[in-house]
């Protein structure tokens, strides 16, 4: 029962939230967070889609980590960091 209403609460309050920053900042704030979830999703999921599949050797591995942060920072700091920069633009503009 405390769960229920403890569950009850917290969707109420994640819904509101959505509601006002709709109404405040409009469509564009709900695709300005999707594409950042996808992101996320993407570069995590991707990762660990590899990284067990490789052979059980630790030096393959650890190479493996290092290309793949180095990638995915220069990724993210040169194309994902600006492309959100400008929908927040386009958002504050409204």
């Amino acid at each position: 029962m405390i769960i229920n209403l403890i569950y009850l609460f917290l969707c109420s309050f994640v819904f509101i939230w959505f509601y006002i920053n709709i109404k405040k900042y409009g469509l564009k704030w709900i695709i300005k967070g999707l594409l950042q979830i996808v992101i996320l999703i993407l570069f995590i999921g991707g990762f660990f889609k590899i990284f067990l599949t490789l052979p059980p050797n630790l030096f393959k591995k650890i190479i493996f980590l290092i290309t793949y942060i180095w990638c995915t920072v220069g990724i993210n700091v040169n194309f994902m960091i600006p492309l959100i920069d400008l929908i927040d633009q386009k958002i504050v503009k409204k």
